[in-house]
């Protein structure tokens, strides 16, 4: 395969890889906490997951063995950013479960005492 092919298998494995990121991130974490998540967090961290995964098959690839040094360093980064990934998590779905249980139930009726109140005729 030519440098070409590959760069071009790589672009297409990196566009594949941040779809499967943003579809199972949600599924794995839960929608509430990445909703109160800041936007920041979620691109750079799936942005940055994707481009390991790519260079772990970039290490892959480039040499004899599967399992090489430079493919262990990819592994190990891999790993790390999606335990990253889950503790970011952890702390947003805390976060969003005590935000839900502050909010006071029923509903909330303001009583102005300057003005009068009008009964219904009986």
């Amino acid at each position: 395969m030519t440098h070409k092919l590959f760069r071009f298998a790589y672009a297409c494995e990196f566009l594949l890889a941040l779809i499967a990121i943003f579809t199972a991130w949600p599924e794995i974490g839960g929608q509430a906490a990445l909703d109160a998540m800041h936007w920041a967090w979620k691109l750079g961290f799936g942005v940055i997951l994707a481009g390991g995964m790519v260079g772990y098959t970039a290490a892959i690839v480039g040499e004899e063995k599967i399992m090489n040094a430079r493919a262990a360093r990819w592994l190990a980064t891999i790993f790390l950013l999606a335990l990253a990934m889950g503790v970011v998590t952890y702390y947003y779905a805390l976060e969003a479960e005590t935000s839900e249980t502050e909010e006071p139930s029923g509903t909330v009726s303001i009583d102005h005492p300057s003005i009068p109140r009008v009964s219904a005729p009986a």
